[in-house]
């Protein structure tokens, strides 16, 4: 059977037109395919080509901060009285590093020990304690028959007695947060749940929180109950508040786990105004700490007699207080950032320095 010719050959037409069409759009997909897959691996391999150069430079910021202070060991070592203040060179600001590979790279060092430590909170008072401090371990205190954070009978319900001269330090820091400032109930109230959150046994303290406190919350969970590896721990303890924790949490630290004192010539004024008398839980007055931190920047104030030799402690009993102040520090932060075709990269490095130079004990991309 034959067709006619016309209707033969526009049928053909037809049917090879849909066939072109089909093939196109085919390889159009393909195309599209090849080019996503394509800019996929350039923009995978870019990504790693920057991350790793990145964290090249930022190991180059870490070995600088290193050098700088083994250098100021080594200038210390020099002097008749060695100090780490805010004057010298590490602790300058620090000022954008242009790089051949185009972008930049910055970086400062903060003394860590110009914090609180949160981790000496787990420490009780005894009069018979070997190194003269006046604080040992919670097991330690436990040994020696003593009650939840060392408190005994006769100092539980005492407003002054019952707290540890860190616990002070840090109810006296709480309220001295500015906008986010905590009252003085407030202030014991969240130093206990701190100091529960932390120590290894599971008593609770008068306004403490302890496994039972935590257990039955919506969304439950368990205390530490052991020294703190990061600040950002504390955003788990019971009565912690977001504006309370972004205000404490740059004037805290974790480092070093154990012992480690304040250094009075580097900390902040708001930290300087948690220091006061043995029998005091109020902050410093402002005005009064800013006149200190004047007189410290002027050379004023070189060691921890000079400052509570001042007026502004006069009378008081500062025994407890001079236990946790020196003017030497062993323990730093770097915080590094380098930006590469624009992109930026942070590294937050934990520096220990020893007589044997400096060494990273930490390194976080994130929060400490």
């Amino acid at each position: 059977m034959s067709c006619p010719g016309a209707n033969c050959c526009s049928s053909q037409a037809g049917a090879a037109l849909v066939v072109a069409m089909l093939v196109f759009a085919l390889v159009a997909a393909l195309l599209v395919g090849l080019q996503r897959d394509f800019t996929l691996t350039l923009q995978r391999g870019t990504h790693q080509l920057f991350s790793e150069q990145a964290w090249a430079y930022l190991m180059g910021a870490e070995d600088l901060a290193k050098l700088a202070l083994r250098e100021d060991r080594r200038v210390d070592a020099q002097s008749d009285t060695p100090s780490d203040h805010l004057g010298e060179l590490w602790a300058q600001p620090g000022k954008p590093y242009p790089l051949e590979a185009g972008g930049w790279m910055s970086g400062r060092i903060e003394d860590l020990q110009g914090r609180i430590n949160l981790n000496l909170l787990a420490t009780t008072r005894t009069a018979s304690s070997e190194d003269g401090s006046g604080q040992v371990s919670m097991d330690e205190a436990q040994g020696a028959g003593l009650g939840a954070a060392g408190q005994t009978g006769s100092s539980i319900n005492d407003p002054v007695a019952r707290w540890t001269p860190a616990q002070k330090l840090l109810i006296r820091l709480l309220q001295s947060l500015g906008d986010n400032a905590l009252s003085l109930e407030e202030a014991m109230v969240l130093t206990d749940a701190i100091t529960d959150f932390i120590d290894h046994d599971a008593d609770r303290r008068l306004n403490g929180a302890e496994v039972d406190e935590y257990r039955y919350l919506d969304f439950p969970y368990l205390p530490a109950n052991r020294p703190l590896a990061s600040v950002s721990e504390l955003r788990a303890v019971r009565g912690m508040t977001l504006p309370v924790y972004e205000s404490l949490a740059p004037l805290v630290t974790v480092w070093p786990e154990e012992s480690g004192r304040l250094n009075i010539l580097t900390c902040p004024l708001t930290v300087l105004r948690s220091l006061n008398g043995d029998d005091q839980l109020a902050p410093l007055p402002e005005t009064e700490a800013e006149r200190l931190d004047a007189l410290r920047r002027g050379g004023n104030i070189t060691r921890v007699e000079d400052l509570l030799g001042d007026p502004a402690f006069e009378g008081q009993e500062l025994t407890e207080l001079e236990s946790l102040l020196d003017i030497n520090s062993d323990w730093f932060l770097l915080e590094a950032t380098v930006e590469l075709v624009k992109r930026e990269r942070h590294l937050f490095s934990v520096l220990q320095r020893s007589p044997e130079g400096a060494v990273a004990v930490f390194r976080s991309e994130g929060e400490l």
